[in-house]
C-alpha cells in the first residue's frame, strides 16, 4: 500500500514536472516567435521606406554623372571655362552620393538580417549591386576626369601656358560610403 502511494506521489510529481515544463518551454517559444515576426515586420518595413530613398536618389545621381559626360571638354581652348563648370557638376555627384549615406546605413543594417521575404531580399540585393554600382562609376569618372586633365596639362606645357596647368581631382568620397562598400563586396 506505502508502495502504491509514493509511486502515486512520484507519477504526479512528474506529469506535474512536465506541464511546468511545457509551460514555461512553450511560453518562452511563443514569445521568442513572436519577436522574432515582430523584428521581420520591422526590418521589412525599414528596408522598403528606405530603399525607396535610395532609389530616389540613385536617380538624382544618374542625372548628375550625365550632365558631368556631357559638360566633359575635350576641345583644349575652352578648357579652362568649361572646367569649372565640370567640377561644379563633378561636386554635385559628390553631394548626391553624401545623400545617399543615410539610406544606405540604414539599409545596410537592416539588410544583415536573414529575412523569408522575396520582395525585401530583392530590396538587398539590388541595394548592393545599385551602391556597388554607384561607387564604381564615380571612381571611374574621377580616373576618366583626370586623363583629361592630364591630357589637357600636357597640352598646356608644350604650349606655353603652364599658368593654365589643372591640378589632378581627388575623390571626395563618403568615408561612410565607403566602409559599407568595402563590406557588401
Amino acid at each position: 500500500m506505502k508502495g502504491t502511494f509514493f509511486l502515486k506521489i512520484g507519477f504526479i510529481f512528474i506529469v506535474a514536472s512536465v506541464i511546468t515544463f511545457t509551460i514555461k518551454y512553450g511560453d518562452n517559444y511563443i514569445e521568442a516567435f513572436n519577436n522574432d515576426y515582430l523584428l521581420s515586420r520591422i526590418v521589412v518595413g525599414n528596408v522598403e521606406d528606405n530603399y525607396k530613398d535610395f532609389n530616389e536618389g540613385i536617380s538624382t545621381y544618374k542625372g548628375d554623372m550625365s550632365v558631368f559626360y556631357d559638360s566633359l571638354d575635350f576641345y583644349y581652348d575652352n578648357f579652362i571655362r568649361k572646367n569649372r563648370a565640370m567640377t561644379t557638376y563633378l561636386k554635385q555627384v559628390e553631394s548626391d552620393i553624401k545623400n545617399l549615406e543615410s539610406p544606405s546605413l540604414k539599409l545596410y543594417e537592416n539588410c544583415k538580417y536573414d529575412i523569408d521575404d522575396e520582395d525585401t531580399n530583392a530590396m538587398c540585393d539590388s541595394y548592393k549591386t545599385n551602391l556597388k554600382g554607384v561607387i564604381d562609376s564615380y571612381n571611374k569618372l574621377v580616373v576618366d576626369y583626370n586623363e583629361v586633365l592630364d591630357s589637357f596639362n600636357g597640352f598646356a606645357k608644350s604650349n606655353g601656358r603652364e599658368g593654365d596647368v589643372v591640378p589632378s581631382y581627388e575623390s571626395m568620397m563618403s568615408e561612410k560610403i565607403l566602409k559599407i562598400y568595402k563590406e557588401i563586396k
